[in-house]
C-alpha cells in the first residue's frame, strides 16, 4: 500500500486548516432564541474549537486521516474508522445497526461526524468528554475494532513511513496518546458550511424559500424544535428521553449480549436483566438518566438515515410525525417532548427548513496507505 507524496495532500489540507480556523463575521448570527432558559441561539457556526494541547496542524491532520482509513487499526484487519463513519452516508452507516467486528452485532446505530469538532460529549450516552478519547474507545472495543493498543502501536512501529510521521508530528514515535490526537485532529476538519440556512441568517434572505421561512418561526415557535435543537450546532449536547420505540433487533439474543456486556463494562450493577438500552443510565447510574440520548446536530440531517440511536425512523417525515403526537410512550419521557398539533402544512413547512441545514463538505477521498 503505497502513501500519496506529502505534496500532493498537504497543500489540500492546510486549506482546509485555514477554513477550519477562519474567523467569519457572523452578521445577524443568532436569528431566534431558545425560550427554555438556554442562551445559546441559532445561526452561523462559530471557529471550530482548538484544545490547546492538540493544536492543528496539516501533518497533523494527514497522518490523522490516515489511521482513520487504515484496516490495520483492527485486530483482524477488516474494520476501519471509516466503516461505521462513511463520507458518502453523511459520515454515519445508513443502518440501524452500526457495523460490528466480524462474529460480533452491534445494538445502536452510528452517530454522524459531521460537526463533531463543537461536540461537548461524544456518543449517543456521552461517555467520552474529548474526541482524543473518543478515538481510542471503538479501536479496543471488542464489538468495534478488537484492537490492542501494544499490539496496535508495534505493527505501526513496524512501518516507517509512520514512524517517521509520527516523529515529524508529535517528535516522538506512535504512542496511544499521539493515535487518539490525530485522529481528533482529522475529524475536526469535517465541518459544514455554506448552508442556505447560514447564508439567510448572513443576511441573504433568498437563500430560504417562503416555505423554509415559515418552517424556521415553526422551528423556534409552535414545533418546539429549538428547545433541544439550539445553538449554532443545532444541538444542546444535552441527553433526553424521547419514549422512541425500541427496535425488534433487541431481540436477537446476540444483540442483547452486547448491550449487557457493554453494560457490564460501564459498571451497571444488574446488567443481565436488560431488555433495553439504557442511554445515559451507563454513566450516569442515575434512573431519570435510563433511556435518554445525546441530542443529534441537525446540520446536513437530509445525509443521514435512519434517525434516532436505534434507527427508528427512516425519513424525516416520520421523525417530525413522531415528535407531531408527542413522543413516544416512556413513564421517563422528557416533559418538553409535547405533543404539536402541526398541520401537514406545518409539516411540510418544518421538513423544508431542516432540508436548508444542508452545506458543503470537505470532500475526502481515501488515502493510499502507507507500506
Amino acid at each position: 500500500m503505497r502513501h500519496c507524496a506529502s505534496r500532493k495532500v498537504l497543500p489540500l489540507l492546510t486549506a482546509m486548516l485555514a477554513a477550519v480556523l477562519a474567523a467569519s463575521p457572523m452578521e445577524n448570527a443568532g436569528l431566534a432564541q431558545p425560550s427554555a432558559g438556554s442562551s445559546a441561539e441559532i445561526g452561523p457556526l462559530s471557529p471550530v474549537p482548538i484544545p490547546a494541547d492538540n493544536p492543528l496542524t496539516p501533518e497533523k491532520i494527514e497522518l490523522g486521516k490516515l489511521l482513520f482509513f487504515d484496516y490495520r487499526l483492527s485486530g483482524d484487519g477488516s474494520r476501519t474508522c471509516v466503516h461505521c463513519h462513511e463520507p458518502k452516508q453523511g459520515w454515519s452507516f445508513k443502518d440501524r445497526q452500526s457495523p460490528a467486528y466480524p462474529t460480533q452485532v452491534e445494538r445502536r446505530a452510528s452517530m454522524t461526524l459531521i460537526n463533531v469538532a463543537y461536540n461537548k460529549s461524544l456518543i449517543w450516552d456521552g461517555r467520552a468528554s474529548s474526541l482524543e478519547k473518543q478515538a481510542l474507545g471503538p479501536i479496543q472495543n471488542p464489538l468495534h475494532m478488537n484492537q490492542n493498543l501494544d499490539l496496535l502501536i508495534e505493527r505501526l512501529n513496524a512501518i516507517p513511513d509512520y514512524v517517521n510521521r509520527f516523529r515529524q508530528v508529535f517528535g516522538t514515535g506512535p504512542t496511544p496518546d499521539a493515535i487518539g490526537k490525530a485522529i481528533a485532529a482529522f475529524e475536526r476538519t469535517i465541518v459544514t458550511a455554506d448552508s442556505p440556512f447560514d447564508r439567510y441568517a448572513k443576511g441573504d434572505r433568498s437563500a430560504l424559500s417562503a416555505s423554509a421561512v415559515r418552517g424556521l418561526t415553526l422551528f423556534t415557535g409552535k414545533a418546539r424544535c429549538i428547545l433541544c435543537h439550539n445553538g449554532p450546532a443545532f444541538t444542546d449536547s444535552a441527553f433526553h428521553n424521547l419514549g422512541v420505540p425500541e427496535p425488534d433487533f433487541l431481540k436477537d439474543p446476540r444483540v442483547l449480549a452486547s448491550l449487557r456486556f457493554d453494560a457490564k463494562r460501564m459498571g451497571v450493577p444488574d446488567y443481565r436483566s436488560l431488555t433495553a438500552d439504557p442511554g445515559r443510565y451507563l454513566v450516569t447510574k442515575q434512573d431519570k438518566d435510563f433511556g435518554a440520548f445525546k441530542t443529534s446536530t441537525l446540520r446536513n440531517v437530509t445525509s443521514r438515515t435512519p434517525y434516532m440511536h436505534n434507527g427508528a425512523f427512516g425519513t424525516l417525515p416520520e421523525v417530525i410525525a413522531f415528535y407531531n403526537k408527542g413522543g413516544g410512550n416512556d413513564p421517563r419521557k422528557d416533559p418538553l417532548v409535547q405533543p404539536l398539533n402541526l398541520s401537514e402544512a406545518e409539516a411540510a413547512d418544518l421538513l423544508a427548513f431542516l432540508e436548508s441545514l444542508t452545506g458543503k463538505l470537505p470532500r475526502i477521498e481515501p488515502p493510499e496507505l502507507p507500506d
